[in-house]
């Protein structure tokens, strides 16, 4: 079921997150300060986030969106391409705007960690 890979998905970043915290800061355990945790959304609002990944050498590049409600669920697509890494943020970001559209979510907050992308969108130029 789709709740269970995403709260699977969600589990293995948190402790994918940890070790890597526990690497950096040179200490032996984590507290649950650490941890990042989902917040609840404001009713009626859908929370987009949106990647890519290119694996050099390999040509491909790998793009997922995820949606997630208020109550948890979510709703992921996930694809492979042959294009760059910041035209797959791009892409991804426009595909989940037609996602977005096609399931009439009216209420929706995208995030993207491509600096890149996120400049290029807040440019003031046309």
């Amino acid at each position: 079921m789709s709740r269970q890979i995403g709260r699977y998905a969600f589990n293995a970043w948190n402790d994918w997150y940890s070790v890597h915290k526990l690497q950096s800061n040179n200490m032996s355990r984590t507290t649950e300060e650490d941890l990042v945790r989902w917040e609840k959304l404001a009713l009626d609002w859908v929370k987009c986030n949106v990647d890519a990944a290119f694996v050099s050498g390999s040509g491909r590049t790998s793009v997922g969106l995820c949606f997630r409600d208020n109550s948890g669920h979510f709703i992921t697509q996930w694809q492979q391409t042959v294009i760059s890494s910041v035209e797959g943020e791009a892409w991804t970001l426009l595909l989940a705007m037609k996602e977005a559209r096609h399931r009439v979510l009216n209420r929706v907050q995208f995030e993207s960690d491509s600096k890149v992308l996120i400049e290029a969108i807040h440019m003031q130029r046309t």
